[in-house]
């Protein structure tokens, strides 16, 4: 399979993006220079008004809104794997994808912490200059924490999830991340991952499906903003994605006070979320032709989520909010047994519509998933009795293709 290009330091010019090797460490970080302190408890270190009116004066100030994407892992290991698929590939491409939606709306200044092969070299480079920095920082951090606590200050508050620990050398450079976000002015970060059950055999599916949003926990001095973006992405994903059906993350968007990514010991000023887009094990994800396009639109509705927190219109052209549609319905919907386009593709139409997942079942019943079951073939027959179609019966044949399709673009009205 061709991998999607090593891109770090992004930004539009004349179409091109920078490719690994563009830029000099001399000339210094893409996003600035201008080194900050640790996030401060009790003083907030972001606040929503405050990015909104810096993506607001962006044209006046030239100033664009710095965002940071940290795909979930290692380049080389780490993650949940099921049937050859990894986990942090697919952090990789989907955070790659958000990146190019944001560099092409033209307010953003991206970064991203690594491709699929390394990590960004300007981040190695300062992992390993700084390690006795960050170390210290980490410290004085978790000490002041425990000090607060230790008080009464602090509430410590567990939400019942349960988190991998990271190896020593990995948290060590996630607090990097953090210490380096700080002192760059990052203004938000955005982490991306895949879910996992536990436990569960090496090449059986979970049991759990469904995405959910990780925000800091409210007493940490970037948690108000943090919630907000959260909330708007939540927003747009929950549209045509299930929620993740696990205890404790049903409420879609989780406050933590543990997770490293997110601020651990308050140890983060910009606003920060972490999106688990789905399960490893999930049908959408075992088939590339199927994956590729679910990868690009939980991209961006991402990205939607962002622009639709700072009351913007996307820049990016999509009359339907989606990059699945329209629906145009020119290849035949048949059943397999692994995922396909065409099914995604009808099963996105038929959401849009109302008609899917069909009555009486939720997202997590029937996700769009491109494979064509019980959910599809019921969703197709309530279809087919609204719209009085006969002679295809639970069935997407060609005059259920062009009613429906008829619904997005009349122009493109034929029975095939």
């Amino acid at each position: 399979m061709k991998h999607l290009p090593e891109i770090f330091f992004v930004t539009a010019f004349f179409g091109i993006v920078f490719l690994l090797g563009g830029y000099d460490e001399k000339v210094g970080s893409a996003i600035g220079n201008t080194k900050m302190g640790a996030a401060v408890f009790f003083t907030q270190s972001t606040t929503s008004a405050q990015l909104q009116d810096t993506f607001k004066n962006a044209s006046s100030t030239k100033k664009k809104l710095n965002i940071l994407i940290v795909p979930g892992h290692e380049p080389d290991f780490g993650g949940a794997e099921y049937q050859g698929i990894k986990e942090r590939d697919l952090n990789a491409d989907l955070a790659l994808y958000l990146a190019q939606y944001l560099v092409e709306d033209g307010h953003y200044e991206v970064v991203l912490a690594r491709g699929r092969e390394r990590r960004n070299p300007f981040l190695e480079n300062y992992f390993a200059s700084s390690a006795e920095e960050i170390k210290k920082f980490v410290n004085t951090q978790k000490e002041e924490m425990a000090r607060l606590v230790q008080e009464g200050k602090i509430t410590t508050k567990n939400n019942g999830v349960e988190h991998n620990d990271a190896p020593t050398d990995v948290a060590l450079r996630l607090y990097g991340i953090n210490k380096w976000a700080n002192e760059h002015k990052v203004d938000i970060i955005l982490h991306v991952h895949f879910n996992d059950s536990a436990p569960r055999k090496v090449n059986n599916p979970g049991e759990y499906n469904g995405f959910t949003i990780y925000t800091p926990e409210r007493q940490y001095s970037n948690a108000e903003a943090s919630a907000e973006v959260s909330k708007h992405i939540f927003k747009r994903l929950s549209k045509m994605f299930p929620v993740s059906n696990l205890d404790g993350e049903a409420v879609g968007v989780v406050e933590d006070q543990e997770l490293i990514a997110l601020g651990s010991g308050n140890t983060v000023d910009a606003a920060s979320v972490l999106v688990e887009y789905g399960y490893i094990y999930e049908p959408q994800l075992r088939t590339q032709s199927v994956r590729t396009p679910v990868l690009k639109e939980l991209a961006f509705q991402t990205y939607l989520g962002l622009a639709d927190f700072f009351h913007e219109p996307s820049v990016i052209s999509s009359p339907y909010e989606s990059t699945f549609l329209p629906y145009e319905g020119k290849t035949p919907v048949k059943k397999t047994l692994l995922a396909n386009k065409e099914v995604l593709s009808f099963q996105a139409a038929l959401s849009h519509k109302g008609f899917y997942p069909p009555e009486n079942y939720t997202k997590n019943d029937c996700p769009i998933s491109g494979l064509f079951g019980p959910c599809t073939h019921t969703a197709i027959t309530a279809f087919q009795r609204e719209h009085n179609i006969k002679g295809e019966k639970g069935e997407a044949g060609p005059k259920t293709r062009s009613t429906l399709r008829s619904l997005f673009a009349p122009e493109l009205i034929t029975t095939r």
